[in-house]
């Protein structure tokens, strides 16, 4: 079943089913509250295993309580479904905070960087190398950069949001993402030799 055909024909495009299952999960409907975690999760999680590659902390954990703290929040939300986007990225960001409080940052031995980054055909592996050194290279070059500028580069590059959405996140004005994803393209090129 389709997320549009779950909430019937007026929720059509992408935005009307994201609002529909937004209002559905308000009222404590557990089949518009999996739409969301569906829309989500996958980029959220990207989002959160990025920010914590070299960190002895579990990814999964912080998206699992992140979750949770969404699902008993919830019905408290009176934002629209960007701000939603906002709101959840918010939470797994603090989650991330609290979570590196309590444990000891400790370097991971070696993570599988296509766990990230999920090739959807595997034809040929010496291209499939190349593109996992090329993604590990990326991602090792924006983890160098300054907090705010890798921060910004995960939302907007690995988790897709826009310039507003991020701006929530990171509880910056539109103007201060603009210019922190501008700086952080820059020095990423730098740092991948003009390669991005």
């Amino acid at each position: 079943m389709s997320d549009s055909q779950t909430f019937g024909p007026a929720a059509t495009t992408p935005e009307e089913v994201l609002d529909a299952a937004l209002n559905g999960a308000r009222k404590g409907e557990e089949a518009a509250f999996a739409t969301l975690w569906r829309i989500h999760n996958s980029k959220l999680s990207r989002f959160v295993q990025v920010r914590l590659l070299n960190s002895s902390i579990d990814y999964e954990e912080v998206v699992s309580e992140t979750w949770l703290n969404v699902a008993r929040d919830i019905r408290k939300f009176k934002g629209s479904s960007a701000e939603f986007t906002g709101w959840l990225y918010a939470i797994a960001r603090n989650r991330i905070v609290d979570a590196t409080r309590i444990r000891d940052r400790q370097a991971r031995s070696s993570q599988d960087i296509e766990e990230v980054f999920w090739l959807t055909s595997p034809t040929n592996v010496e291209k499939e190398f190349e593109a996992n050194e090329t993604v590990n290279e990326a991602v090792n070059a924006i983890a160098q950069l300054p907090a705010a500028q890798s921060e910004v580069l995960l939302l907007r590059i690995v988790s897709d949001l826009s310039v507003e959405e991020t701006a929530l996140v990171v509880k910056k004005n539109a103007n201060a993402v603009r210019v922190l994803s501008h700086r952080g393209l820059i020095a990423l090129r730098e740092k991948l030799g003009g390669l991005a």
